[in-house]
Formats: structure tokens, C-alpha cells, sequence
């Protein structure tokens, strides 16, 4: 049986499969940007949010079950750095604004989803193009420090058992 994730679109199924590559994700979100530019700042930012999840899990110094259960409450972009300061500092000397390298933008494209989520604004292609790209970006830069640290983050993670 695949897992998937799944979006309903105007008739229209926009699934990521937990199989999918980053890269195809992240093409399939590029794609969307001409024809509903919204939804292509969603689900990039959506797409940012699953990468540091699963990079926290695997490069995190507590056991699986512990990191994820500090992420079931962890919303947002100052949160996210925080659960990494806690779980991935010491392994990679570097905090989360530091492995992104235009935070600034990341933050926009986060206030843009918010917006978008609750109703507050829309938005063309010209305007959510620089987000996308902005939160694409940034899930490179999580992925590389990843790659850099001996993780594949489109595999299984490994496991890190209470002892």
C-alpha cells in the first residue's frame, strides 16, 4: 500500500506520495505557479515543513519517539528553530537561520501561507513566484547540511531508540 498525502483542487488531485523525490516535489509546486500561484506558495511551504521535520528527526540527539513528540507541537517558523536549536545545534554547530541562507525570505513565504490559510489574501504569480522559490531554497539548504551529514532525507530515517 503507498502513503500518501493528498490535496483536493478544483476537481483535481494534487498528491505527493511519501516515495516522491524532493526534486519532483518541488517541480510538481513549480508547476502550479502559473495556473493557481496560492496554492504553489502553500504547498512549498508545506514542502519546507515536511524537509526540517524529517531533518530534526534524523539529525536530532534525542531518540525518534522523543523529537517527534516535541514536533506534534511545533508550529511555525520560530518554533522550528527552536525544536532545532534543542535537537540539532550541537551535531551541526549551526542554528536554523544559519543553514538557511535567506531566512528573511523564508519568513515571507511563511506570512504568505499564513495569510493564504486564513482567508486574508490572495495572490497572483508575480508575488508568489519569489516565495516559492524562497522556500524551495531554503528546503535545499536544510537538505544539503543533511546530505552533509550523512542523511538522505528522501529515504527512511534512521532510528535513535530510548535507551
Amino acid at each position: 500500500m503507498r502513503s500518501s498525502v493528498g490535496i483536493q483542487v478544483l476537481g483535481d488531485d494534487v498528491v505527493f506520495l511519501v516515495q516522491d523525490s524532493s526534486l519532483s516535489r518541488e517541480e510538481r509546486i513549480k508547476q502550479f505557479l502559473a495556473e493557481d500561484p496560492s496554492l504553489s506558495a502553500l504547498l512549498a511551504v508545506i514542502h519546507f515543513e515536511w524537509t526540517v521535520r524529517r531533518a530534526i528527526i534524523a539529525l536530532g540527539i534525542s531518540p525518534n519517539v522523543v523529537v517527534r513528540t516535541k514536533l506534534k507541537s511545533c508550529h511555525g517558523l520560530n518554533r522550528y528553530k527552536d525544536v532545532w536549536r534543542d535537537e540539532v545545534f550541537t551535531k551541526v554547530q549551526l542554528r536554523l537561520p544559519e543553514v538557511v541562507k535567506n531566512w528573511d525570505g523564508l519568513a515571507r513565504a511563511f506570512r504568505l501561507r499564513h495569510r493564504l490559510v486564513h482567508g486574508a489574501t490572495s495572490c497572483g504569480t508575480e508575488y508568489a513566484t519569489e516565495r516559492v522559490h524562497w522556500a524551495i531554497d531554503a528546503t535545499n539548504d536544510v537538505r544539503t547540511i543533511c546530505i552533509a551529514n550523512g542523511i538522505n532525507l528522501d529515504v527512511r530515517l534512521p532510528i535513535r531508540r530510548c535507551t
